[in-house]
Parts: C-alpha cells; sequence; structure tokens
C-alpha cells in the first residue's frame, strides 16, 4: 500500500487548506485532460496522481501575499467622515 500524504505534509506553515485544494484540483483537470488528448487510460484517478504531484515536489503551491484579504469595493469608497456620522 502507497503513503497517503496528509494535508499538514502537503502545506508549508501559513498556507491555506482552500488554496491546494484549488491546485490539486486544477492539476487534476490538466492531468485528464492531457490523458483525453493522448489516447491514455489513467490506471489512477487524477486526483490522486495531482496529490502525489505536490507530495513529490514535482509541483508546488504558490500563494499570493494577500491571500485571504477580502477585498470589498464598497467599503473602499466610504469616507472617513461618513464612518464617524454613524457613532
Amino acid at each position: 500500500m502507497m503513503h497517503r500524504p496528509s494535508v499538514p505534509e502537503l502545506l508549508k506553515p501559513g498556507q491555506s487548506y482552500y488554496s491546494l485544494v484549488v491546485a490539486v484540483a486544477k492539476r487534476a483537470r490538466e492531468i485528464a485532460q492531457e490523458a483525453d488528448e493522448n489516447g491514455t487510460i489513467l490506471i489512477e484517478k487524477p486526483v490522486k496522481l495531482a496529490v502525489d504531484d505536490f507530495a513529490k515536489g514535482r509541483y508546488k503551491l504558490v500563494e499570493s501575499e494577500d491571500i485571504g484579504v477580502i477585498h470589498d469595493r464598497r467599503l473602499m469608497y466610504v469616507p472617513s467622515t461618513s464612518l464617524e456620522d454613524e457613532e
């Protein structure tokens, strides 16, 4: 039986679980598409192959610096004086 990597083994401290899930899903779609284009029959499921790619270091998770920051444009246009008026 092959070793099944856990999430802490795949993520560095501070990295997002959500980002890992999205990255694995994108890689799995690439694997499935490449197999379809080449007429290859996959023995393993694409998601398992994608997780193996990350676990073995063939692919790395790269997050932007502002990951997790909520960008709400409505708040960007509220003048600071109107916030003081609400108190």
